[in-house]
C-alpha cells in the first residue's frame, strides 16, 4: 500500500477521530528535534488549552521543522511531548488529532475546493461559519489552479480548522496573502482563533503576525527558544540583542559608559558616543548585567516609544522618568497609518520614531529641521 501524503495522512485520520475534540495543553519536555545533521537545543515549553503560541523566527531557525516533529512527519530526537493526557511520540500522524495548514498550501489539485473542505475530518462537519469568516463560498466548485496564491493560502488554512482538531498547526499562515489584504484576513484568523479555542502553534517571520496572534510568544533562533511571554512582554522588554533584533526593536543604540552609580539593584548610567555625553540612563539593572566605565552595553527602545515634540518643548520642563533628546529631521516617510520619522542627535547617533499624521502636520517640519525627542525612562531597554 503506498505511503499517504502527508496532509492526506492528517485528514484520513480524522476519519476515525470524535467529530468536536477538547483542545488540552501542549507540553514540551526536553524536547529536542532536527533534520539531518542539524538539531535544536533543548526546549522546554508548555501552551496552554486553546491558547495560541506564536514561533518567531528567521529563515532557519527550525520553525517548521519544531511543526513537522509535533505532526510526527519527523521523530522527536530527545525528550516528550505531551498534548492533553497523551504522550505524542510514539503515535503516527493519522492519530495525533491535529489540523496543519503547510506553508504551501498542499491541495489537492484535481479536487474541487468542496471536496478538499469535505475529505476527512470535514465530511460531516458544518462549514458555515469557517466559509463565511474566511469568504470562500464563491470559490466552491473551483480547482485549486483557478485560484490565486492568496486564495488558496484561505481554503488551506479552512481545511486545518474544519472538524475541530485538538491541535492546529499553522506554518506562514498569512505569507502568500497580497499585503493590502493581510490585516482583514489577520483579523478574521485571530477571531477564528478566539472562537474556536482550540490548542495553537503558528510559526512565523512577522513581527505583526506575532503580536496579534498569539496568546503567547517565543523567540527562535537557530533551534534556542530566547524568550517566551505575552506579546507585551516579548516585545516591549526583549530580554537580550538577538530577541530584539526578531521582534523588530527599531532602535538598537551601542554606547560607552561614561560613568555608573549604584545603590542596590538602582543604578545611574551616563551613556555616551565617541566619549561625548548621549544620554542619561536610571534604573533597576536587569540580571547580569554589571556595568563597568569604559565598556559597553546596549539601549533599545522602539520607534513607537520616541515621541517627537516641537524643538522648544526641551525648554519646558520634563515629566519625571522621561529624558528629552535635541536632534534634527533626516528624513521622513508615510508607513501606512503612521509617519517615520529618521533623526540624529548631534552627536551622531540615529533616532527612529513615529507620529501620526495629526502630530506630523502640526510639527509642520522639513529636513533638517530641529525637534525634540521625549522617552520615557521605562520604554529604554538595557541589554547587554
Amino acid at each position: 500500500m503506498a505511503a499517504l501524503t502527508p496532509q492526506a495522512a492528517i485528514a484520513a485520520g480524522a476519519r476515525t477521530t470524535r467529530s468536536t475534540c477538547v483542545s488540552g495543553a501542549l507540553r514540551l519536555d526536553g524536547l529536542q528535534w532536527g533534520i539531518g545533521a542539524w538539531q535544536s537545543a533543548i526546549v522546554n515549553l508548555q501552551v496552554p488549552p486553546g491558547q495560541t503560541l506564536v514561533l518567531l523566527g528567521h529563515n532557519g531557525a527550525g520553525k517548521s521543522a519544531l511543526l513537522d516533529t509535533l505532526a510526527g512527519f519527523l521523530p522527536v530526537r530527545a525528550g516528550r511531548l505531551h498534548l492533553g493526557p497523551r504522550v505524542l511520540n510514539a503515535l503516527p500522524p493519522q492519530a495525533r488529532r491535529i489540523g496543519y495548514m503547510f506553508q504551501r498550501d498542499a491541495l489537492f489539485p484535481h479536487w474541487t475546493i468542496e471536496r478538499n473542505l469535505r475529505f476527512g475530518r470535514g465530511a460531516q462537519a458544518d462549514l458555515d461559519s469557517l466559509l463565511d469568516a474566511l469568504e470562500l463560498r464563491p470559490w466552491l466548485r473551483h480547482y485549486p489552479h483557478q485560484l490565486s496564491g492568496g486564495q488558496r493560502q484561505r481554503v488551506a488554512l479552512a481545511r486545518a480548522l474544519v472538524g475541530a482538531p485538538e491541535l492546529l498547526l499553522l506554518d506562514e499562515p498569512l505569507a502568500a496573502i497580497d499585503p493590502e489584504a493581510r490585516p482583514a484576513l489577520r483579523r478574521a484568523l485571530a477571531a477564528l482563533l478566539r472562537e474556536r479555542a482550540i490548542t495553537t502553534v503558528l510559526v512565523t517571520h512577522d513581527p505583526s503576525d506575532a503580536r496579534l496572534l498569539g496568546d503567547l510568544v517565543g523567540v527562535l533562533d537557530r533551534g534556542e527558544l530566547l524568550q517566551t511571554g505575552t506579546p507585551q512582554e516579548v516585545f516591549d522588554h526583549p530580554a537580550d540583542l538577538p530577541t530584539a533584533r526578531l521582534v523588530g526593536v527599531d532602535n538598537l543604540w551601542a554606547l560607552q559608559v561614561l560613568s555608573s552609580s549604584h545603590r542596590g539593584p538602582q543604578a545611574a548610567i551616563t551613556f555616551g558616543l565617541d566619549g561625548g555625553p548621549v544620554l542619561d540612563w536610571s534604573g533597576v539593572l536587569p540580571a547580569g548585567i554589571a556595568p563597568q566605565t569604559g565598556g559597553r552595553l546596549t539601549l533599545a527602545v522602539r520607534a513607537e516609544a520616541v515621541h517627537p515634540c516641537p524643538a522648544n518643548a526641551q525648554q519646558t520642563r520634563a515629566t519625571p522618568g522621561e529624558i528629552t533628546l535635541e536632534a534634527r529631521l533626516v528624513d521622513a516617510r508615510c508607513e501606512g497609518p503612521l509617519w517615520r520619522l529618521s533623526c540624529a542627535l548631534a552627536s551622531g547617533l540615529e533616532v527612529e520614531a513615529f507620529a501620526l499624521p495629526a502630530l506630523w502636520r502640526e510639527l509642520a517640519l522639513r529636513t533638517g529641521d530641529a525637534v525634540a525627542l521625549r522617552i520615557r525612562q521605562n520604554d529604554l531597554q538595557l541589554l547587554a
